[in-house]
């Protein structure tokens, strides 16, 4: 099973497959000799090194190898879906490519060589250096591993121009207008078919900045949408190379405070949700993407927040296909005024956000891109990197919504910015510790965030609350109703979900969070049973907790009354 795009012309070796594997707790990560390493373990790639009983919990360089036949005298090229939280790449002891962001995708030259067999070696590292690595911090909320989170392959490249990527955009849903991107060093002569039946070709091509445009009509294409997710396939061929992508038709925007998709308004209903397992850490199976997709339809979601980094293409795929919107974002959360003075830091976010768009950019069930969670928005310092981001995501991907979520409310200083204001909030939950009924806060909290945005002249912009939830542990009942009991989860996410459907302000809820992930080890934990964010609906095995079945009648009666 593979991803999309597909480059149907080029040989593929897969390489998900059983490396060697060496842990090294006191290498730094710019003193490694990958001549020295002897390996003593194996590990599956795909995966997360210290999700391992070995290595749970150890900070240091993970190491690994495999031998791989590649033709003599071929150009090649590796594709590593995703290496945390940053590495080096080795072929036959040659440094051929870095990379420093956790969750994007990356892809490195294999040198040409006259031997068969190549020694390819991926040097991993998770530990927490703001010098090498300065997206995730030891702040973070939510755990960071270290290994070969997603998919690996090299690929054999034929002689002459190569295409190298393709966009689809919907320029009307309605008659099925789409302009197609294609990105190539260079070539004269493209065929362009969707869904195998041949569309257009064009001769004469202009590739000389890079990348040419073309816009084709489609006749008799059925629409993407969450209750009937179409899909179609796009290839672009110039008789040398080809790629194949995926895509939907659909258009997204804003108007009068709604979410308009394809002329309907829609009111988004679902979870935040981490890539979390405490078997499996961020690299999940296939299985597991499908479980956890298969518990939000039956609850009658259609919305997913990938929280807080660039999500895998095969759940990306599978929200394409079940018709869940997804809204995805780039790395951040919590930074403060003196990350966003810092030109690293924000050079390090430009580049991550720009290669989440370009990986995920075909996908129509993404229809909203964000960045910075949490950020210092309420300090004018932080304006132009907000704004740099912002203008970036326009830029590169201007036929979707842009936000961020902020805790900064109403103090938040860059709303304006954004198509959709989104706010992180928490009443009832870390409240006053003499309020013996803090649930009686939830609706009157809300009421306030809708009624300052109207006073601040930003009404016509949709209202998402991005995160809202408290804390559950799996099992415990209580009959007070205290906090951590299932019951007070419950009480809490049914006066939050009848508020969100009933309330024609709201455009829609990221409940925080659909399942329990693992976060701080250190004093944090004080503020997280079990060294986990037990906020899930379910909790980390999935295992619903009493709010599940609330949650679910509350959304399908919602949904049921809406397509009446």
């Amino acid at each position: 099973m593979k991803t999309y795009p597909l480059y149907k012309k080029r040989k593929s070796i897969n390489l998900n497959t059983i490396w060697d594997f060496k842990f090294l707790e006191d290498v730094e990560f710019d003193k490694f000799d990958v001549a020295s390493v002897e390996y003593d373990d194996r590990l599956p790639v795909p995966s997360a090194f210290d999700a391992f009983p070995a290595y749970n919990g150890k900070r240091g360089l993970g190491v690994y190898r495999c031998f791989v036949d590649v033709p003599p005298n071929t150009d090649a090229v590796l594709k590593i879906g995703a290496a945390g939280m940053y590495c080096k790449v080795f072929v036959d002891n040659e440094l051929i490519g870095e990379h420093y962001s956790a969750y994007t995708a990356f892809e490195c030259k294999v040198p040409v060589s006259e031997n068969l067999t190549r020694e390819l070696v991926i040097m991993t590292c998770n530990r927490f250096d703001y010098e090498t690595y300065p997206l995730h911090e030891i702040f973070f909320d939510f755990y960071a591993y270290g290994g070969i989170f997603r998919d690996v392959e090299i690929q054999l490249l034929p002689d002459g121009e190569l295409i190298d990527w393709v966009g689809v955009d919907t320029l009307d849903y309605q008659t099925g207008k789409v302009k197609v991107t294609v990105k190539s060093s260079g070539c004269q002569n493209l065929s362009i078919d969707v869904d195998g039946q041949t569309e257009d070709e064009f001769t004469d091509v202009d590739f000389s900045s890079g990348q040419s445009e073309f816009e084709l009509n489609l006749k008799g294409i059925d629409l993407w949408s969450p209750e009937s997710p179409c899909l179609h396939t796009l290839t672009v061929d110039n008789g040398i190379d080809s790629v194949t992508v995926r895509f939907g038709i659909r258009q997204v925007w804003t108007e009068k405070g709604e979410i308009i998709l394809n002329g309907k308004s829609v009111k988004l209903l679902g979870f935040c949700r981490h890539e979390a397992h405490p078997q499996y850490g961020p690299a999940l199976p296939y299985q597991q993407l499908i479980v956890d997709l298969q518990m939000l339809c039956d609850m009658g979601c259609n919305f997913v927040r990938g929280s807080h980094y660039p999500q895998d293409p095969r759940f990306l795929d599978l929200c394409d296909e079940m018709g869940i919107l997804v809204f995805e974002e780039s790395m951040g959360w919590g930074q403060k005024v003196k990350h966003f003075t810092d030109p690293k830091f924000i050079a390090a976010q430009l580049k991550q956000t720009e290669e989440m768009i370009i990986a995920s950019y075909n996908h129509p069930s993404i229809i909203i891109r964000a960045f910075l969670n949490e950020g210092e928005s309420n300090f004018e310092e932080c304006r132009g990197c907000y704004e740099a981001l912002t203008k970036l995501v326009r830029e590169k991907d201007p036929h979707r919504l842009v936000t961020y979520a902020s805790n900064k409310e109403l103090k938040d200083r860059f709303l304006e910015l954004v198509d959709v204001v989104c706010f992180n909030i928490y009443p009832a939950w870390y409240c006053d510790i003499n309020d013996e009924n803090p649930l009686e806060q939830i609706t009157e909290r809300i009421t306030k965030s809708i009624d300052g945005l109207k006073e601040r002249g930003l009404s016509d912009k949709p209202f998402i609350i991005s995160e809202i939830g408290a804390g559950a542990i799996y099992g415990w009942r209580d009959p007070i109703c205290a906090h951590w009991s299932e019951e007070y989860q419950d009480e809490y996410l049914k006066i939050v979900c009848n508020e969100v459907v009933s309330n024609e302000s709201i455009a829609g809820v990221a409940l925080w969070q659909f399942c329990d992930c693992r976060t701080y080890r250190g004093a944090g934990a004080l503020m997280r049973p079990r060294a986990f964010n037990n906020k899930g609906i379910v909790d980390e095995y999935r295992r619903p907790k009493l709010a599940y079945k609330s949650v679910k009648k509350i959304f399908e009666d919602f949904n049921s009354n809406e397509n009446k």
